[in-house]
């Protein structure tokens, strides 16, 4: 898959939420969800089992969240994005943020499918969920970017920045719609930001070749970023 599986766990957890809200994803606290997350991280097929037995189980959202994610896991990203938008309409999902991550959540889902427009529409229906949520935005830039809405893009991970929030993914993207309005230098800054959290990022590194042939070159070492990474 596309985006890591653990940022799709991640996603709905209080620490993330940033806004102080304790019932933010707090249903993910049940212990019998990383029981499930751990067998479907293991073996998708035997996780994906586990999951649906705990649905038939009256497990409530927390098993419907963690089925998604094994419908993911094993290849069945419509099938997850599908599943995520019904568990945002459940009472027992969480609250508003809970709800929008849910639904920024089936977004990405359905750019694995590469059902963009539906994917369009989950984010959409995600910013009217919880329009206050920072960690919509990166989500956000990676659907803009799929539509080729690259002001969107760029625009979207700038929000994220000025929020604290930042990774290198998002760096690539805004660099890369920066580069088809010719931004060079700009773009050349969002690939050394990626690289600085991401040395070996290749959509990093395939960008800095495409702006070396544009007459930026970038020269910026980043062995030191790399060896604390691997001690990390």
């Amino acid at each position: 898959m596309s985006f890591s599986l653990l940022s799709l766990l991640f996603l709905l957890t209080p620490e993330a939420a940033g806004s102080g809200s304790a019932s933010a994803g707090s249903f993910l606290s049940d212990p019998d969800y990383a029981v499930c997350a751990e067998r479907v991280l293991k073996d998708a097929t035997e996780g994906r089992e586990f999951a649906k037995r705990w649905v038939n189980d009256a497990g409530g959202a927390p098993a419907q969240h963690c089925l998604a994610v094994a419908d993911l896991k094993a290849g069945f990203p419509k099938l997850a994005a599908v599943r995520l938008e019904e568990l945002s309409e459940r009472a027992d999902a969480g609250d508003d943020i809970s709800r929008g991550r849910i639904l920024s959540q089936a977004a990405l889902a359905y750019l694995e499918a590469q059902e963009v427009a539906e994917a369009a529409r989950a984010i959409g229906a995600a910013f009217i969920m919880a329009p206050d949520d920072d960690a919509l935005y990166l989500p956000a830039a990676k659907v803009y970017a799929a539509e080729e809405r690259r002001q969107a893009t760029v625009d979207a991970v700038t929000a994220a920045e000025a929020r604290g929030i930042a990774s290198s993914e998002g760096y690539v993207l805004r660099g890369r719609a920066r580069y088809t309005f010719a931004a060079y230098r700009e773009a050349a800054d969002d690939v050394i930001a990626a690289l600085k959290l991401d040395p070996v990022n290749i959509d990093a590194l395939v960008l800095r070749g495409d702006l070396a042939q544009q007459g930026i070159d970038i020269r910026a070492d980043y062995s030191a970023a790399l060896r604390k990474r691997k001690k990390s």
